[in-house]
C-alpha cells in the first residue's frame, strides 16, 4: 500500500512518500479502502515534532478518512464489503494511506445518514464537524439566543463552529480570522461579523454594546486566551478546542476565573473517543447528517493527490486557507 511517513521532525518537508506492507483486517475493526484523507494543522504540528514524547516516530499521519470496507474483522457487525464509511483514526493515525484499519465504533456508514454525502466532503468534515457539534452541544450546552465568538473563524474546525452555533440557536455568532482579507466571508460561515484577531477584543466588547459574549470558542491558543476571558459577560465560557497557533501555553489564576465569574473549559476529541467511542460515533453520524442534509455546509479549499501531502502542510502551516484540505488517495 502506499503511505506518507514522518520518520523524523522538520516540518512538512519531512514527509515521506513510500510503499509499506498491506494491513491485514484485524479482530474488532474494520479495514477500508481509503478514498480520501483529511488534512488538519494537527498533522503540521507532528511534522514539526512537537508531540514526540506522545506520539514517538516515525508514523504515518491522519485522523480523518473515507473510502469503501475492503474486509470485516471478526466480531464486527453492521457493515458490508464495499460500503461507502468516513471514520475517525484518531487513537492510531495512519489516515495518509491507501488502506487503513478503523474502528467500528468511529466510522459512519455514509448511505445510512438520510442523504447523500460524497466521500471528498465526508474525508473532509468528520473530525472537524464532530468536534464542532459536541463542543456546542455537549460541552457548552447552547441556549437559544446566547451571542458567540469565535477564533479562527473560517479554518477547518470555525467554519464548522460558527454554522452549527446559528443552527442550534445562537442569537449573535462574531468570528475572528488572521487578515482583512478574510473578513468579507462572514455570511457564507454563519457569522454576523468578523473582526481582525490582532484587534478583536475592543471590536466584540463594541458588537455587543460593552456585554460581552456568552462563549468563546478557541482552537488558536497563545496570547488571545486572555483577552478571550475579557469579552465574556459574568458566568461566560471559554471553550478550548485546539492550540494551533503552536504557543506555549498561557497561565492564568484560578481565583481570577473565581472573582471574575468567568467559567473554562477543554475539549478534545481524541482523547474523549479513546474512553468514549460509542458516544463520539453517535455524535459523528448526527453531525454528518446535518451536512447530507445541506443544513451547514463544508468549505473544501483544495484537493491534492496524496503524493503532495507536504505542499498540502506547507499551505497549512502558511495559514493562507479557507475551509479544508483533502488529499485524494
Amino acid at each position: 500500500m502506499k503511505a506518507i511517513v514522518i520518520d523524523r521532525p522538520g516540518g512538512p518537508e519531512s514527509l515521506k512518500y513510500c510503499e509499506k506492507p498491506d494491513l491485514q483486517p484485524a479482530a474488532g475493526m474494520l479495514t477500508i479502502d481509503v478514498a480520501y484523507a483529511g488534512v488538519g494543522y494537527f498533522e503540521v504540528l507532528l511534522s514539526r515534532g512537537e508531540f514526540m514524547s506522545d506520539f514517538p516516530l516515525p508514523l504515518t499521519p491522519g485522523l480523518e478518512v473515507s473510502g469503501y470496507v475492503r474486509a470485516i474483522g471478526e466480531g464486527v457487525e453492521g457493515f458490508y464489503v464495499g460500503q461507502p464509511v468516513a471514520s475517525m483514526t484518531l487513537l492510531g493515525f495512519n489516515g495518509f494511506a491507501s488502506i487503513a484499519n478503523v474502528r467500528p465504533e468511529l466510522t459512519v456508514p455514509l448511505d445510512q445518514l438520510g442523504a447523500d454525502l460524497d466521500l471528498a466532503t465526508a474525508a473532509a468534515s468528520i473530525v472537524n464537524l464532530t468536534t464542532a457539534y459536541m463542543a456546542i452541544k455537549d460541552v457548552y450546552r447552547m441556549r437559544t439566543g446566547d451571542s458567540v465568538l469565535v477564533h479562527a473563524a473560517v479554518g477547518g474546525l470555525g467554519g464548522f463552529l460558527g454554522q452549527v452555533a446559528k443552527r442550534m440557536g445562537a442569537g449573535q455568532v462574531l468570528g475572528t480570522v488572521g487578515n482583512p482579507e478574510k473578513v468579507r466571508l462572514a455570511a457564507s460561515f454563519g457569522y454576523d461579523e468578523l473582526f481582525v484577531r490582532s484587534d478583536f477584543a475592543k471590536e466584540i466588547l463594541k458588537a455587543t454594546g460593552q456585554k460581552g459574549v456568552h462563549a468563546v470558542f478557541d482552537p488558536v491558543g497563545g496570547s488571545i486566551r486572555k483577552q478571550s476571558l475579557e469579552v465574556l459577560r459574568p458566568l461566560g465560557h471559554l471553550v478550548v478546542v485546539g492550540n494551533a497557533s503552536g504557543e506555549a501555553d498561557v497561565p492564568y489564576s484560578f481565583n481570577q476565573i473565581w472573582f471574575s465569574n468567568r467559567q473554562t473549559a477543554g475539549f478534545s476529541l481524541g482523547a474523549y473517543a479513546e474512553s468514549n467511542p460509542v458516544e463520539t460515533g453517535k455524535a459523528a453520524r448526527e453531525a454528518l447528517s446535518m451536512l447530507a442534509r445541506e443544513e451547514i455546509r463544508a468549505e473544501i479549499h483544495g484537493v491534492y493527490p496524496l503524493e503532495k501531502a507536504a505542499e498540502a502542510l506547507t499551505l497549512l502551516e502558511q495559514k493562507n486557507t479557507v475551509g479544508k484540505l483533502v488529499l485524494k488517495v
